[in-house]
């Protein structure tokens, strides 16, 4: 019984993405919407992502909607539409590029358009938060970011943070890279991720989230790869108590706002979208840091085992998947060698 429990409570759990990490069954239910409707126009920004926790999406958007109010005198408003109400996230990319949705903060769904965009899931390009906004705002995110409007029928208004990196949480101690060897950790099911873990000598294993936890408890997999707010909501530290510093993926999230509803403002209400979303974007980087290092600090004092490792030795073991990505897809490359450069490494 405790299994089939656990696995109904993670069911409900996987209709959130991973980002969502801060989200809790016993949240309060919702007494009101979330945002506020404008005096002459309200949009509308999706999300999969609960309406009523702490997110890194709406993080940003209750800063956004506070600075387009107060910039518009009200007359621009934004409700956010948490909790998968207007569907999967996949279902967005269209609706954006037609201006029937106005906002969302996954640019990742947009990859099958932008499959650049996969550049930022690469494992061990960045080694901040901090490195990671900062590289970002220069030319590798204006980079992408001009591809992106190129390809797409949107826009990227800037470059958010989910809640930390990504690190290796195991049952047994991963101390050295060849530690990880034939280790059964459970990736995202996305290639980027299968192939960085294939490299570094672990045996990935693509699964749903909903499905961790019970494939944990009953060794189908010795670990998985997820940030610190995450293990900590989840509970998979009940499990597996030895979390490797590993910081594999920085994988930034982003303001997408649609070129069709940024054509119906006037100038005055687009430069109000583009500041407050300036003004957003760095104060939601601030809160993310900050929530990355407080739920780490509860997963030790909850009894959690924290290692550094050899992230140099690691880094060199993946840097072929940057070249066979980039070989894949050109348009990439002077995307990959801004960050490169802006981060001092070298294939």
């Amino acid at each position: 019984m405790a299994i089939l429990s656990r696995r109904q409570t993670l069911a409900l759990a996987s209709a959130l993405p991973v980002g969502a990490a801060l989200a809790r069954a016993q949240s309060p239910a919702p007494s009101a919407i979330r945002g506020q409707q404008g005096k002459k126009l309200t949009l509308k920004l999706g999300s999969s992502q609960p309406t009523h926790a702490e997110t890194a999406h709406t993080v940003f958007f209750d800063k956004f909607v506070s600075e387009l109010t107060q910039h518009t005198n009200g007359d621009v408003g934004v409700i956010f539409y948490g909790d998968s109400q207007l569907g999967p996230e996949d279902k967005y990319v269209n609706q954006i590029n037609t201006g029937t949705l106005d906002l969302m903060l996954t640019p990742s769904d947009w990859v099958p358009m932008v499959p650049e965009l996969g550049v930022l899931t690469l494992g061990f390009l960045f080694d901040s938060l901090d490195q990671t906004g900062k590289v970002m705002d220069g030319e590798a995110g204006q980079k992408l970011a001009a591809l992106f409007k190129q390809r797409t029928h949107a826009e990227i208004l800037g470059w958010c943070y989910n809640f930390g990196a990504r690190n290796v949480l195991t049952k047994t101690p991963v101390l050295t890279p060849a530690d990880l060897k034939g280790k059964k950790l459970r990736v995202l099911p996305a290639p980027s991720y299968v192939q960085t873990f294939r490299l570094l000598g672990a045996a990935p294993v693509p699964m749903s989230f909903n499905e961790i936890y019970v494939s944990l408890q009953t060794g189908v997999i010795d670990g998985l790869e997820h940030d610190p707010p995450t293990i900590l909501a989840f509970k998979f530290a009940e499990i597996a108590k030895q979390y490797t510093l590993t910081r594999h993926i920085f994988d930034p999230c982003a303001p997408v706002f649609s070129s069709a509803t940024m054509n119906k403002l006037s100038s005055d209400e687009q430069q109000a979208v583009r500041a407050a979303a300036t003004t957003a974007v760095m104060y939601q980087r601030q809160q993310a840091a900050a929530i990355e290092a407080r739920c780490l600090d509860q997963l030790k004092q909850s009894g959690m085992q924290v290692h550094d490792i050899d992230r140099p030795a690691l880094t060199n073991m993946v840097k072929p998947l940057w070249k066979t990505f980039t070989d894949q897809h050109p348009d990439s490359k002077p995307v990959l060698d801004a960050i490169m450069h802006d981060t001092n490494k070298t294939l």
